[in-house]
């Protein structure tokens, strides 16, 4: 990868070179697999850059950070924490790797992208040299970043239930689906043309809207099947509805229903939509609150780890030997250390000594 980098910094003519690509990796090392979250293969998107000065390559790392931060937050639903990794747990050959970190709901860390600052590591080991203004060769600064399918699981675990997946609804590939319910003695024509009316009514207003007129099907197993899929609005239009001018709309993230006059359905449903979104990240940052546990000692640590589980803040003394030891002994490892420094009240939890920094330990996927 890198030795075709260097060519690509050969034959362009200015920097900075940022090149961004998706692409299918495959783990011959995996033994054990998991849908998603660790699949033999998987595909991914990945940015390589290259940059005239340090400045520029740091800039590009946090950046990069923070597009993702805010895929995970305002698309995805999903909190995460930031931070740096450990010395042990950055990428290999890299000055240091930034990482987002979520807590799933069975207490389990997923790392759900890095940024990588890889210095002039790999302009060494392969050469990639630029002209500078002073028409002097010099080694290029390096980044790399990216995220994987495995936000899918992410997005599953987060926010699913037992009835199948709930979708953020502004990654839902169907916004609404409009469900007729012609009942006996009822007139089926104008239950299916109303509720065509409501249908074409929201799709003109930029939702994507499916109209399930399928005779076929029971209104219930039509309900199931789209709760199923995760859609995050039901409206439902029956004889009742169709006499009294309304409609009933019902959440996908809380199963709550509601009647709405016709003429105020296309603004309600937007703003419903908002209202799903908004809800399904405060009930996952509550998740997230919930999961993370502050403690002094490595009994404490111990118990935590082996009981609740999540996000557990505990100081640390920057050895990698303990860092290896609480790994071997408990499964932990550290996710971040956070960018913001907060001193440390104690000292190092596993050895006692001077504390270097507050970090986040879990057990992972």
């Amino acid at each position: 990868m890198y030795a075709t980098f260097a060519k690509w910094i050969r034959s362009w003519r200015d920097l900075p070179l940022k090149i961004n690509q998706w692409c299918n990796i495959v783990r011959w090392e995996t033994k054990a697999t998991k849908l998603f979250l660790r699949p033999r293969e998987f595909l991914w998107q990945e940015g390589h850059t290259a940059h005239a000065t340090k400045e520029e390559a740091e800039a590009e790392v946090m950046y990069a950070l923070q597009e993702y931060r805010d895929i995970m937050k305002n698309y995805l639903a999903i909190p995460v924490l930031v931070g740096v990794k450990s010395e042990s747990e950055k990428f290999a050959g890299a000055d240091y790797t930034t990482a987002l970190e979520a807590m799933m709901p069975d207490g389990k860390a997923l790392q759900m992208g890095t940024s990588h600052n890889l210095g002039q590591h790999f302009a060494h080991v392969f050469d990639i040299k630029f002209i500078g203004e002073d028409e002097k060769d010099h080694m290029v600064w390096q980044t790399s970043w990216g995220i994987t399918t495995r936000t899918i699981g992410a997005l599953v675990m987060v926010h699913g239930d037992d009835r199948g997946l709930v979708l953020p609804p502004k990654i839902a590939p169907i916004h609404v689906v409009v469900v007729s319910i012609p009942y006996k003695g009822a007139d089926p024509e104008a239950i299916s043309a109303k509720a065509k009316e409501i249908a074409e009514q929201l799709t003109a207003a930029g939702l994507s809207v499916f109209l399930d007129d399928r005779g076929e099907y029971t209104p219930g197993w039509k309900f199931n099947q789209w709760e199923l899929k995760g859609v995050p609005v039901r409206i439902e239009i029956g004889p009742r509805d169709l006499q009294q001018g309304q409609v009933t709309l019902a959440r996908r993230d809380t199963y709550q229903k509601s009647f709405v006059k016709e003429s105020e359905a296309v603004e309600t449903v937007k703003k419903l939509l908002e209202e799903i979104q908004h809800n399904l990240y405060s009930k996952a940052c509550a998740n997230l609150e919930e999961k993370i546990s502050s403690v002094k000692t490595y009994d404490e640590f111990k118990r935590v780890i082996a009981g609740k589980g999540g996000f557990v803040k505990a100081a640390w003394c920057g050895n990698e030997n303990c860092e290896a030891k609480i790994k071997e002994e408990t499964g932990a490892t550290i996710r971040v250390i956070p960018f913001e420094k907060e001193a440390p009240q104690t000292g190092c939890m596993y050895c006692g000594q001077n504390a270097k920094d507050v970090a986040y330990f879990a057990r992972s996927y």
